[in-house]
């Protein structure tokens, strides 16, 4: 922070925080950060949940101190913006240019969520390369310096490796397509397979949607934006991504529809608009939307009113989990996308075709559907067989029988 040119003044500032918060963790005997950890020690000293009006200077000075540590630990740096508005990517050394090139071709047919995970991956790139002090240009690029930035992306998951390298090989072939490579190295980059961690889907039971919802009042303007949210994602099944960029054109009243654009898969999807859903939408708008000129439909609840980012809508959902006195066992994920495999197993359990759950969910492939049939419970017990009654003069065999 001190090499990004934060003021004394903003140091002393973090590191006030920092200390409460290492406190905090020693407290609770944790070791490591957590965005549980984070939740806990802002409800702590800053009673984020239980007084959601609270703007104190001290709030936002917590706050910030934690955006920098959750920046940290997710992206290994620290950036001069908030957390979860960190949209602009810096692209370093020679590569700069040529990757601004693949960016805007590659602008002009994926989404823009899929764009900012090009971005991140390929800033990554640009720094490792930069560090090398062999290469001036593209043209010096080699297949042995691709294998030690492979090398040094060790420290992420198997999945973050595998999109990482998808996005650098491409961004390679871009290089060799239009003549900027020496030679082709992309067939010479080693095939990161993409390996799923086959867990069951982390789903809420009907009881847990309900009293997450039930928790959520209507007294504050924060409260009936995030009750539009998290309803949207439990009703709907909408993707964190795709209610934070909601807006307000995306809504047909008169055909009682959502019509979007999905930010993953830059697909169009047809909703229908429940009641409760629209009461929930038109309750916010009148009742809690800042009077400003934006068409996005849920915006901050401090100025400048942005848009709501889709990374704080978790911490949203695990403020009210905690409201609702939810117990999470450990590494279970809950935030907005297990409402969305909340619904899906609902809509199973009521003998929906997967057919007709792909669609609504907007899965490219029912293989992604199927997923859902681990934790159908009901339709599994439909599936055992019945284990046979045992003769009066069954005799068990003992050791093998040798012919």
């Amino acid at each position: 922070m001190k090499e990004l040119n934060y003021s004394k003044g903003s140091l002393k500032k973090y590191a006030y925080s920092f200390k409460l918060f290492t406190r905090h963790a020693s407290n609770n005997e944790i070791k490591y950060y957590t965005e549980k950890l984070a939740l806990s020690f802002l409800e702590e000293y800053c009673e984020i949940f239980s007084q959601l009006n609270k703007k104190s200077i001290t709030y936002q000075e917590r706050k910030r101190a934690v955006a920098k540590l959750d920046e940290m630990y997710k992206y290994n740096l620290i950036s001069s913006k908030k957390l979860f508005s960190r949209k602009v990517y810096v692209f370093q050394g020679c590569l700069k240019n040529s990757i601004d090139s693949y960016i805007a071709y590659k602008t002009q047919s994926v989404s823009s969520a899929r764009i900012q995970s090009i971005k991140l991956y390929l800033e990554r790139f640009s720094e490792f390369i930069s560090k090398i002090a062999d290469i001036k240009t593209e043209n010096d690029l080699a297949i042995n310096h691709v294998l030690l930035f492979i090398k040094s992306c060790s420290i992420y998951t198997h999945l973050t490796l595998y999109a990482t390298m998808t996005s650098v090989k491409q961004y390679i072939q871009f290089l060799e397509n239009n003549f900027l490579l020496g030679g082709n190295i992309s067939p010479h980059i080693p095939k990161i397979p993409k390996k799923r961690n086959r867990t069951f889907p982390k789903a809420f039971t009907k009881g847990e949607s309900l009293a997450l919802l039930n928790s959520i009042g209507s007294n504050t303007s924060k409260e009936r934006r995030d009750y539009a949210m998290i309803l949207l994602a439990a009703r709907l099944g909408l993707r964190a991504s795709d209610i934070a960029n909601l807006q307000l054109s995306n809504i047909e009243w008169e055909h009682n529809q959502i019509n979007l654009v999905q930010q993953k898969n830059n697909t169009p999807l047809t909703l229908p608009l429940f009641k409760d859903v629209g009461e929930a939408i038109i309750n916010y708008i009148k009742n809690g939307r800042p009077k400003v000129d934006t068409q996005y439909v849920f915006l901050r609840e401090n100025a400048p009113y942005s848009q709501i980012n889709a990374s704080g809508l978790h911490m949203i959902v695990d403020g009210y989990l905690k409201r609702a006195k939810i117990k999470i066992p450990a590494g279970k994920k809950h935030g907005p996308h297990a409402l969305r495999h909340s619904i899906a197993t609902l809509l199973l359990e009521n003998n929906v075709p997967i057919s007709t759950i792909k669609e609504i969910l907007s899965h490219k492939s029912s293989e992604t559907t199927k997923i859902y049939l681990k934790i159908a419970q009901k339709q599994l017990l439909e599936c055992a067989l019945e284990v046979p009654k045992l003769e009066k003069n069954y005799t068990p065999c003992v050791g093998a029988v040798h012919v």
